[in-house]
């Protein structure tokens, strides 16, 4: 029998680095804070109802006999619920630059590190910088509640050094990981896995949503069928395992999505709320049924008209967690982005909307993309119609002797009117450019 074992031939596979970047190792841990995530498939938003689990541990360390109610500026775990449209902040994660800031935090982090370093050099720049040398590692906690103050303090450290980082993003900021050392180490394999998660989702988002990605070729095939081809050809695929639970929800009048019995009932509702609840008799007698079962005659006849259906909710403890979640309610509400022609980042389209630029305003400018969008649409058709460029022009010309008197309101409404069913006879061809210029130079000279 063999008595040496060599591992000269192994080589990780392309799963196998997928997987080791989105485990965390001994400097960090990406998976710790649960927090409990509802998706609404009706209103088709994500709520995320935030752990508040550190305020009181927060005002404790801070000296407070009681929680203030403020929200620590970095604090993970503070108690807020935020609500966001399905698939929002997925694109948004995908579209923010974390590098700059990545590669500064690392710079600081091994500068650190050559502090702490036992050398003549350390200690004569530690003296100069008043520096106090601190451990790299981070003990090991003996019990929950020193777990607690450790997670804190080193999430303050990390929030401290990496604030831009983790303010560039909701879910970075609600998902930190658990920080088992100060050191570079750390800090190379948390970026890493936020990277790898960014690249992910981005070739995922094109794939399975992105209306122009290969258009003619995936025409007619839904994100979810987009996805099963995605599945096909990598073995690196998002597939999670989470915590889920069930509870029941009254939603809005307006949720026309539910299913309901007595639609005319319900339609009554929709159309007068107080009406409706108001004919529901609270004095009722029960019935055989809601006598044998011990239920309020006036919930079930509630129940007719006003539906309760189930809400689903997560536990999320990570960053991956919580982008597919989101990714999943994606697939499943067969959404459709587009890259905004424009900004260049993505948008997600609303229904059967067709649109080529966002509602967002680009940094510099005070109008939306679809503002920026549709003016220069519309210039690009002035420059490429003689017809539009001989309105325009006389337009300026006769609406500036407008402003000066020398043309009367009456005058200038009629000539206006006149001008476009002449300029829509030259756009169909009826009559040319230079007979439309005819017109309209003499317009108002044969007045």
């Amino acid at each position: 029998m063999p008595t040496d074992i060599s591992f000269e031939k192994f080589q990780y596979t392309d799963y196998d680095r997928y997987r080791k970047i989105r485990e965390g190792n001994s400097d960090v841990t990406f998976s710790y804070l649960a927090n409990n995530v509802i998706a609404d498939m009706v209103d088709r938003v994500i709520t995320i109802d935030v752990d508040d689990h550190f305020i009181e541990l927060d005002a404790k360390l801070n000296g407070d006999e009681e929680p203030d109610g403020q929200t620590h500026p970095y604090l993970p775990q503070s108690g807020e619920v935020v609500s966001n449209p399905i698939g929002e902040q997925l694109v948004a994660f995908c579209e923010t630059d974390f590098r700059k800031d990545m590669e500064f935090t690392l710079s600081m982090l091994r500068m650190a590190e050559e502090l702490r370093m036992d050398t003549p050099e350390a200690d004569s720049l530690r003296e100069k910088l008043g520096y106090e040398k601190s451990p790299s590692v981070v003990k090991k906690p003996t019990s929950d509640e020193e777990l607690d103050i450790i997670y804190y303090e080193n999430y303050e450290y990390l929030a401290g050094l990496a604030g831009a980082i983790i303010r560039a993003n909701l879910y970075v900021n609600l998902f930190p990981p658990l920080v088992r050392s100060r050191s570079s180490r750390m800090g190379v394999a948390y970026f890493n896995y936020i990277l790898a998660l960014q690249h992910e989702y981005a070739k995922l988002l094109d794939f399975c949503f992105n209306t122009d990605f290969y258009k003619d070729e995936l025409d007619g095939i839904t994100a979810a069928s987009r996805f099963h081809l995605y599945c096909g050809t990598t073995d690196a695929v998002p597939f999670r395992t989470m915590n889920m639970s069930f509870r029941f929800t009254r939603q809005g009048f307006g949720n026309i999505s539910m299913p309901v019995r007595d639609k005319e009932a319900h339609e009554q509702l929709k159309q007068n709320p107080a009406k409706t609840l108001g004919s529901i008799d609270s004095k009722r007698e029960p019935n055989a049924f809601e006598r044998e079962y011990g239920i309020n005659p006036v919930a079930v006849d509630l129940a007719r008209v006003m539906p309760i259906p189930i809400a689903s909710s997560y536990r999320c403890s990570s960053l991956e967690e919580i982008l597919y979640l989101e990714f999943e309610k994606m697939l499943e509400l067969d959404l459709r982005v587009k890259k905004c022609k424009n900004c260049g980042r993505y948008f997600i389209l609303k229904g059967n909307y067709q649109t080529e630029y966002c509602d967002r305003i680009p940094n510099g400018e005070t109008q939306t993309c679809q503002n920026i969008g549709a003016t220069a649409k519309y210039a690009k058709k002035v420059k490429d119609s003689p017809a539009l460029a001989l309105f325009n022009r006389a337009y300026k010309r006769y609406h500036a002797r407008l402003k000066v008197g020398s043309v009367k309101p009456d005058a200038f409404k009629k000539w206006r009117y006149e001008a476009v069913v002449m300029r829509d006879k030259c756009l169909s061809g009826e009559i040319t450019a230079s007979e439309f210029e005819d017109w309209l130079d003499a317009y108002f000279d044969k007045r």
